[in-house]
């Protein structure tokens, strides 16, 4: 039975390394944050639009108002 188990614990281990890096992902702030500064630099560069920013700026607001409620719900601190 053992050399069938290996195979599986195996697959058990990746599954718990996506796991970790998909929770790692739900309470990062980060991505958001880079994608933010992108936008302040394309409207600047004048690559996009006034509107087309603010439309953008109001989605990336809003991921990070969910992940800080993610945050705090899981207990987990900011700093």
């Amino acid at each position: 039975m053992g050399i069938f188990s290996a195979p599986l614990r195996g697959l058990v281990g990746i599954f718990e390394e996506v796991r970790e890096m998909a929770e790692k992902e739900l309470y990062s702030d980060d991505a958001v944050r880079e994608e933010l500064t992108e936008i302040y630099r394309q409207l600047e560069a004048g690559s996009i639009t006034e509107e087309e920013f603010n439309r953008c700026e109001a989605k990336l607001v809003m991921k990070l108002e969910e992940i800080a409620k993610r945050r705090k719900n899981a207990g987990i601190s900011d700093g």
